[in-house]
């Protein structure tokens, strides 16, 4: 049978070390498998019982510690999974970050750094809560993430493992690389970041030859291993805001960006404007409801698609090119359904 629970006064903390004593001395006194009673808990501590029952409920309310009450003994007992007192007093939004991050992870599981990070996870979970049941809190609120990961790549861990040293110790790594409609290659490079974008992992990397960074998928990557051979790493290519400004998502480019610049009707322009597209965009209204959203981008190639996204309400205002290739596509759907 358990206790009713009492709700503690919200403004009521753990202010006096012998509060925080007799805390700590409650639950120690249950978990080390004493026979504890209200009157015995008053006596130990030199408190009313009244004090006591505040604390329990402190106990059970605030710190989230699972204490139950044996009616036939009247002595109490904590839950079988209770492991410790966490050492932090966590608030509303302490929780809500603690289930946002599990959410985020919860996508990859399936992948194996996604299980390795869970566990993880899980861990510090514990260690922070003093329970590990962490999907009571995750039932509350929930974070919709736009993709669930599906593959399992198995070597991601040995991968990630590999390429961080190399980065951290600023050492050259070797692999073999399969691109895209293209045959296998052995490369060298020098490591600069590691990045996950829609549940995949990647390698930005400094060509030596070329001296220019180039993107590496995890999933195309075979047999890496670091060559023992130092480089000196650049300030610019370890700064992911310097590497990505002029990028949509993970592509980057060496070519100048170009002012990309689209023009929306006036059914979108509100959800348009409820996010944040790209870090140095600008956004303008137009007359009749309309806005012109422009921001600077090297490569467009996964711009393409969010375009198209957009159905008849987007047009593609500049670079001509990329209009082209948009009206090229559109037109390639049509002819598939007339």
């Amino acid at each position: 049978m358990k206790l009713a629970k009492k709700p503690v006064p919200p403004d009521r903390e753990v202010s006096t070390r012998a509060q925080i004593e007799r805390l700590w001395g409650i639950v120690a006194m249950i978990q080390n498998g004493e026979s504890v009673t209200g009157p015995k808990l008053a006596e130990r501590f030199e408190v009313d019982i009244r004090t006591i029952r505040r604390d329990i409920a402190f106990l059970r309310d605030r710190m989230r510690i699972e204490i139950n009450f044996d009616p036939e003994s009247k002595t109490f007992l904590l839950d079988t999974e209770f492991t410790h007192i966490p050492p932090l007093q966590l608030g509303d939004m302490d929780f809500l970050l603690l289930s946002y991050l599990q959410q985020c992870l919860s996508p990859y599981v399936e992948t194996d750094i996604g299980r390795t990070m869970n566990r993880a996870f899980e861990r510090l979970f514990g260690l922070l809560t003093g329970t590990n049941k962490w999907q009571e809190f995750c039932r509350t609120v929930h974070f919709r993430f736009p993709m669930r990961s599906s593959r399992s790549t198995h070597r991601e861990v040995k991968i990630f493992n590999i390429f961080y040293r190399a980065i951290r110790q600023s050492k050259e790594v070797r692999f073999s690389y399969q691109p895209q409609r293209k045959p296998s290659t052995l490369r060298t490079v020098e490591p600069c970041l590691i990045s996950m974008h829609h549940g995949r992992w990647y390698l930005y990397a400094l060509d030596p030859e070329t001296r220019g960074i180039v993107l590496f998928a995890f999933a195309r990557i075979e047999n890496p291993q670091a060559t023992g051979r130092t480089f000196v790493p650049g300030p610019a290519t370890h700064d992911p805001r310097s590497l990505l400004r002029q990028s949509f998502g993970v592509a980057i480019s060496t070519d100048p960006p170009a002012d990309v610049v689209l023009e929306f009707e006036a059914d979108v322009v509100q959800r348009l404007k409820e996010n944040e597209w790209h870090p140095c965009q600008k956004l303008e209204d137009l007359p009749g409801g309309r806005a012109r959203l422009s921001m600077p981008l090297s490569t467009t190639v996964e711009l393409r698609p969010w375009i198209l996204s957009w159905g008849p309400y987007v047009k593609v205002v500049s670079p001509s090119e990329l209009a082209g290739k948009i009206s090229d596509t559109v037109r390639r759907m049509a002819e598939r359904y007339s």
